[in-house]
């Protein structure tokens, strides 16, 4: 959880919109944790660094989509989703994710 609380503070610090984290620890045996956020491309640049900052070097595993309009970044336990807003109502997690726990 302390994880999660340095991830959740990365990306408030960058005052990304809409935050929301979902509990997958009983449901997957991949990944506990969630992150969903909008970001523009500054922001989301942003914050793979500061996440890098904040975590343990090998905490992440995998950043995919720098430059672009949807970043993954796989930090181990927590798969972080930072979409503009264009994509992120395109690809609509928010609406299948609606059975899963929110934490916030």
């Amino acid at each position: 959880m302390e994880k999660l609380n340095k991830i959740i503070k990365a990306l408030e610090d960058l005052k990304v919109k809409d935050l929301k984290v979902y509990d997958f620890e009983k449901t997957s045996p991949f990944y506990d944790y969630f992150v969903i956020a909008t970001t523009n491309e500054r922001q989301a640049s942003a914050a793979i660094t500061h996440l890098k900052s904040a975590l343990v070097a090998d905490e992440i595993r995998h950043v995919e989509g720098k430059g672009g309009t949807w970043v993954l970044i796989d930090a181990t336990d927590v798969i972080i989703h930072l979409f503009n807003a264009d994509d992120r109502a395109y690809y609509g997690f928010d609406q299948r994710l609606l059975g899963i726990k929110r934490i916030q």
